[in-house]
């Protein structure tokens, strides 16, 4: 049995994925954005997927793609980048990307260590 349930972070991904959703659509309030950093229940999970599997690349890909994806939320913010509720074009494309690597790195360690 492994120390960490690997099939748990693909639904918290998505809930995560939902709250950005909710933050570019100015749903939310602006101090809502710690729902998505470092306080986050998927940057828990990240947190306890790296001290569980230290030794694997991909974990350390997993954690890289995540701060990234914190990275272009607090740019968004920071910037003032949403228009009428919506992103330039070419960052929902880069969002798009990140999330699509954080959902095939999780799909892919769940192979490798089950």
């Amino acid at each position: 049995m492994f120390k960490y349930d690997l099939p748990t972070a693909v639904p918290t991904l998505h809930n995560l994925k939902k709250t950005i959703d909710h933050f570019l659509s100015d749903t939310i309030t602006l101090n809502s954005i710690d729902k998505i950093g470092a306080n986050s229940e998927f940057a828990s999970e990240v947190a306890d997927i790296l001290k569980g599997y230290r030794e694997n690349s991909q974990v350390y890909n997993l954690d890289f793609q995540y701060k990234r994806l914190v990275q272009i939320i607090n740019d968004i913010h920071n910037l003032n980048l949403v228009v009428n509720n919506e992103i330039p074009e070419w960052l929902e494309y880069e969002l798009g990307i990140v999330f699509h690597k954080i959902r095939n790195i999780l799909l892919a360690l769940e192979i490798e260590l089950n």
